[in-house]
């Protein structure tokens, strides 16, 4: 059976008239579905108009309320399960509805968990936004820049930080950037929308002989975390690669391992080097390890399973924690790229991070800044 749905009716059916006493009466909006779960109809009811304060408003809202259902209904909605059915999930046509577009693209996307469940998220809001601005059943071919505009600006004026914003509107144009690549859109607009202004919250670091004291002696409380906290301080990778290291990754004679490094859905092996200081804890896994068993597995101890990156961030923070140190797990690699800027400069910084750019091991090294000025201050220059 052809899905379909009966004459949308409002109840006072003296709605539309100019009878007062209607205003303070529930109103609500009913009619039925028809499909093959439900030949004989099943009643759909909604409301949404009872807030407003005048006749004139109530009515108003009711209309659009319709409207909207009506239009959605003609994309493909399914009232009773609240989704729209279409016949290949995968496909995606100029007609599609905006937000049932970016849950299809977001389907199609490469990466690790964790940056998905950052899409998922995103769109999560872009969902509550589009539906209050009323263009999450738009045809995807007639969103246009200020619809985006305006979403991203009621995000702001709700209270969201300038910081989410822009990763929202980050995340818009990665789903765009794939509309283009499919004819829907010729640019990706998205990128004539400006960012906020956004300043980094401060990391905290180890800087002093005192902090690294502190570091140390998490050694006293648990061995398989400090070890792994320090093999990851020296590594320059992020948690998600250091989750996937193998026994077979390491190559202890030569002082190397290898990641799995994805970045932007791209996927490739890399060669990182073990540090000397580090070495003797590499040793350590690598001699308990089988062949084929992941290094840092359950509680820091090589095991058959991988465990997620957040996980090694919570149980390093957590330690970090318990011996005095404000900061967390991740702000060890700030700390060791912080020290390569300033003992061997940004460039190896950058290379040992596997940054592409030196702005983005900047915002790690977070006293490059400071570094320089010191040594600038420092030049010695003959003027004689």
């Amino acid at each position: 059976m052809k899905p379909h749905h009966s004459p949308i009716k409002v109840y006072p059916t003296s709605w539309d008239k100019r009878n007062q006493s209607n205003l303070k009466k529930d109103w609500e909006i009913r009619y039925s579905y028809f499909s093959d779960e439900f030949p004989n109809g099943k009643i759909i009811r909604f409301k949404g108009m009872n807030h407003c304060k005048t006749l004139n408003e109530k009515q108003d809202c009711t209309k659009m309320l319709i409207e909207k259902e009506l239009f959605a209904l003609s994309k493909g909605f399914n009232p009773v399960i609240r989704e729209y059915e279409v016949i290949d999930d995968s496909l995606i046509s100029p007609s599609t509805p905006f937000i049932k577009a970016l849950e299809i693209s977001l389907k199609s996307f490469k990466g690790v968990d964790s940056t998905l469940s950052d899409y998922d998220n995103s769109v999560k809001h872009i969902k509550k936004y589009a539906s209050k601005l009323g263009i999450n059943h738009k045809d995807l071919n007639t969103v246009s820049k200020g619809d985006i505009k305006q979403l991203l600006m009621k995000m702001s004026e709700d209270g969201y930080s300038n910081y989410r914003v822009n990763k929202t509107r980050s995340h818009l144009s990665r789903f765009f950037s794939h509309f283009v690549e499919l004819d829907i859109f010729l640019v990706n607009f998205i990128e004539g929308i400006k960012k906020l202004e956004h300043e980094s919250s401060v990391r905290n670091i180890i800087r002093t002989s005192e902090d690294w004291k502190k570091f140390h002696s998490i050694s006293k409380i648990n061995h398989h975390e400090y070890a792994f906290a320090y093999i990851f301080l020296f590594s320059g990778s992020r948690f998600t690669e250091m989750a996937g290291v193998r026994k077979c990754d390491v190559e202890l004679e030569k002082s190397i391992f290898w990641i799995n490094l994805k970045k932007g859905g791209k996927h490739k092996r890399v060669m990182r080097p073990i540090n000397m200081e580090v070495w003797r804890y590499w040793k350590e896994y690598y001699e308990i390890a089988a062949t084929d068993e992941y290094l840092f597995s359950e509680h820091r101890i090589p095991g058959a399973h991988p465990v997620k990156a957040r996980a090694l961030n919570e149980a390093i923070t957590k330690h970090l924690k318990l011996v005095g140190l404000k900061m967390k797990g991740y702000d060890l690699k700030a700390t060791f790229l912080n020290l390569v800027s300033k003992e061997h400069g940004i460039t190896k910084a950058k290379e040992l991070a596997g940054h592409t750019t030196e702005r983005t091991t900047r915002i790690y090294a977070i006293d490059y800044e400071e570094h320089m000025v010191e040594q600038n201050r420092k030049l010695k220059i003959n003027t004689q």
